[in-house]
């Protein structure tokens, strides 16, 4: 291909440098063919079905273009963080059927969960959601909140086209009221699947916490949390270098080719 384009331009530029085969000065001349240009197309080579790995630590400016958005375990950021220029918001036992009417903790008004998810104009959005789902049977997660956690992507995705959007797992808890061993484990194995699927099909970053904040047993660090399942200063301090860490830089990734 390019030798042939290649070709096609030394023709050219002989054809000009003669004179006498063009007919036309600075025009084509009849039945002369132009090279093509390069075609030139801009390739994403992430690999969506993977967790976003460890990226080095990211500047603190970055935090200003960040929303963080999440259940009771996304609170511990907004109580205990030090990311100041991040947005936090969040609605303690968020249920994701209720997310267009419980009303978040940190607003005096009755803004809701859906009031800020369709407002926001941050670049970077992260979702800490599927805790609340977690009691119930798999086939009643599948039934609707797999499909109402997609009606929410959907919207983010066409209100903020560019927008980079983190699915965050549900980390695995040290204990939880109402769902002991081995049901725990085995519920959150499948949400997680659900929420790694969603990442992968949208072409948004799947967030993985237990690969990196979990002892040897595979349970968050008991000096993470208090109990069980919600951070304390600790674990916030520990979620937030996780965070920084892990962040998908599109220069990397992001490529034009030209062929």
């Amino acid at each position: 291909m390019k030798g042939k384009r290649l070709i096609a331009v030394i023709t050219a530029l002989a054809l000009s440098a003669c004179g006498g085969s063009a007919e036309k000065k600075g025009e084509d001349a009849e039945g002369f063919e132009e090279p093509a240009p390069y075609a030139c197309r801009v390739l994403d080579f992430y690999d969506y079905s993977q967790p976003v790995p460890w990226s080095g630590e990211i500047e603190d400016t970055y935090f200003s273009d960040v929303l963080l958005a999440g259940d009771s375990r996304m609170g511990a950021m907004y109580l205990w963080g030090s990311l100041e220029n991040a947005q936090v918001e969040y609605v303690t036992s968020l249920n994701l059927w209720l997310i267009d009417t419980m009303k978040l903790d940190n607003h005096e008004d009755d803004a809701t969960m859906m009031d800020v998810l369709s407002t926001t104009d941050k670049n970077n959005i992260y979702l800490l959601f599927g805790i609340n789902e977690i009691r119930n049977p798999e086939s009643y997660f599948d039934s609707w909140a797999y499909e109402q956690y997609q009606s929410i992507l959907t919207m983010l995705r066409e209100n903020n086209p560019d927008s980079d959007i983190y699915i965050m797992s549900t980390y695995h808890p040290r204990s939880i009221t109402g769902l002991p061993e081995p049901e725990l484990s085995e519920h959150l194995k499948w949400v997680n699947t659900r929420l790694a699927d969603l990442a992968h099909k949208n072409y948004m970053y799947y967030l993985d916490l237990d690969n990196g904040m979990t002892d040897e047993e595979g349970l968050i660090r008991d000096e993470y949390v208090g109990d069980g399942l919600h951070f304390g200063p600790t674990g916030t301090r520990a979620l937030e270098e996780y965070i920084k860490t892990h962040v998908v830089r599109r220069s990397v990734y992001v490529k034009e080719v030209c062929e």
